[in-house]
């Protein structure tokens, strides 16, 4: 199976006309097959087949890499009568 999206040369928020011409316009490069086009006009303007095409054919992966976090404590900032004050306040 082809990505519909690649075969037809749209993007995955294509409209229902932009999917037919680019049918149209795939028709007449002749890079694919009939029968490849076609299939991939009915997946897209399905919405059934059109979610399953965007979960197997996703643009751009959208997973970032999670950032370091920097925390500056300094243990002469910290006395240990704070932290005993501190604990007791949220069972208030």
């Amino acid at each position: 199976m082809k990505n519909p999206y690649e075969v037809l040369g749209v993007s995955q928020n294509a409209t229902k006309k932009e999917i037919i011409k680019g049918g149209m316009t795939a028709m007449k490069q002749r890079i694919y097959t009939l029968q490849e086009i076609q299939l991939a006009q009915k997946q897209l303007l399905n919405p059934a087949k059109r979610l399953v095409a965007d979960f197997m054919y996703p643009s751009k992966i959208k997973a970032k890499r999670p950032k370091l976090l920097s925390i500056d404590i300094k243990p002469e900032n910290i006395s240990i009568n704070d932290i005993n004050e501190n604990a007791f306040d949220s069972l208030k």
